[in-house]
């Protein structure tokens, strides 16, 4: 009998832990996170598959979508009310977004990141660009930065035995650099500089650092008006910068290098057609593809004389949550990928692009294709824009109309702060 009773007890512990145990199992809410990018798929394969190690109750799936088409695909995604729990921003399209987007619940994340965390793991341009009213929006993987993109051959033949530091050094340059007919026209420019979209794609970008470097004031306090142009006196830091820019496109100008007759600028340095061009990391795979035998040399920005710190201007994308989606899951997810070391050692060892946590960047003093990009993002600076692609083509429009002289170039740049102003105003 006493060994019967033990018989019944053991069965009913094993029955109990084994039905107990599943039904236990069973409750376990399981969780699918959609994300939504613009990299290809096998970008994000590993991360994923290191996170549902992470969080076993969580299936996560990645929908790559074409760049040309992602923010009207997100939007009427989001729209309908089925978009992605998780998206890609643009480190300048905080304003747009910022309505669809669920900030970091700090109540919940505080003991594993707050605002402290972010300034000490990244640099200060991720708070600038992500961060609004004390709130977290977005974090990154990986921050680009514009450089200078150059033809060594080129430079040796001239003698210049090490880059321009200074924009003064790339005047200098220049001169040494391009190659002019009897006529005066161009044969090999010195560098793709002062031109518009028609041939520089990033000619916006070039002409906002250029101010920035120049210590133009952008906005006013409150993000209601463009003001980088509203000191027209001889002391007009943005027009300034302006000016500078076009110098390189003006025929009349002893540093006359460009124009956008010339064509594409990647294309004419690929070619070996131009000595220098500005561009973000990105570009180089594409380059590099393109003309594998090309003597390419990478250099920090040029900045000006005297100038005691260093700005430098980025171009990158963040994680983003949706307010429609499982925010708390998703941050999770986000944390995860950009805040952890493990998600960013993943996504470096396996995109090869620059890295975003300082640490990170630290350790990327060795590697010579990564150490310009990786530095200069400790001295990048963006600035408000309430639309990015707006402005793009603003500042655009203002470089045309100063090169074709259908308006001076402070009247061209007086026009284009009175349209980034009413862009602002509408908000």
């Amino acid at each position: 009998m006493i060994l019967a009773a033990l018989g019944i007890i053991v069965i009913g512990i094993f029955l109990f832990l084994f039905f107990g145990g599943s039904k236990k199992q069973q409750a376990a809410p399981k969780i699918t996170l959609t994300v939504w990018g613009t990299e290809p798929l096998k970008v994000f394969q590993d991360l994923i598959t290191s996170y549902d190690a992470y969080r076993p109750n969580t299936t996560v799936t990645y929908t790559p979508i074409d760049p040309a088409d992602y923010q009207s695909k997100v939007l009427s995604a989001l729209a309908d009310g089925n978009g992605p729990d998780v998206f890609e921003i643009g480190n300048r399209d905080l304003p747009q977004w910022e309505p669809a987007l669920a900030p970091m619940p700090t109540s919940t994340f505080a003991a594993e990141f707050d605002l402290a965390k972010l300034q000490s793991y990244f640099p200060d341009v991720v708070g600038q660009d992500f961060v609004s009213d004390g709130q977290i929006y977005a974090l990154p993987l990986s921050i680009d930065t514009l450089a200078m993109i150059y033809n060594r051959d080129f430079f040796n033949s001239a003698g210049i035995a090490t880059p321009p530091v200074t924009w003064d050094d790339f005047e200098t340059d220049v001169t040494k650099l391009r190659v002019l007919n009897s006529q005066g026209q161009i044969v090999r420019a010195a560098a793709a500089l002062g031109g518009s979209e028609t041939s520089i794609a990033d000619a916006p970008d070039i002409l906002s650092l250029l101010m920035l470097q120049n210590g133009t004031i952008m906005t006013n306090a409150d993000f209601s008006s463009a003001e980088f142009a509203s000191d027209m006196g001889a002391g007009s830091t943005g027009l300034a910068a302006f000016n500078f820019y076009l110098q390189f496109a003006d025929a009349a100008s002893p540093y006359y290098t460009w124009n956008d007759n010339m064509g594409n600028a990647t294309q004419s340095f690929i070619q070996g057609k131009t000595a220098i061009i500005f561009d973000y990391e990105s570009s180089l795979a594409a380059i590099k593809a393109k003309a594998p035998f090309l003597n390419i040399g990478i250099a920090a920005m040029p900045q000006p004389k005297d100038a005691t710190i260093a700005v430098n201007y980025p171009k990158y994308q963040g994680l983003a949550v949706s307010k429609q989606g499982q925010v708390l899951p998703a941050w999770d997810f986000v944390l995860y990928l950009t805040a952890y070391a493990e998600g960013e050692s993943i996504y470096l060892k396996d995109t090869g692009f620059p890295p975003a946590q300082r640490i990170a960047i630290s350790a990327a003093e060795s590697n010579p294709d990564l150490a310009t990009f990786a530095f200069q993002a400790l001295t990048a600076r963006s600035w408000y824009e309430a639309d990015s692609g707006a402005i793009d083509g603003i500042f655009n429009t203002a470089i045309q109309s100063a090169l074709s002289g259908s308006v001076s170039s402070g009247q061209a740049l007086q026009i284009a702060q009175s349209a980034v102003s009413a862009l602002m105003q509408k908000q």
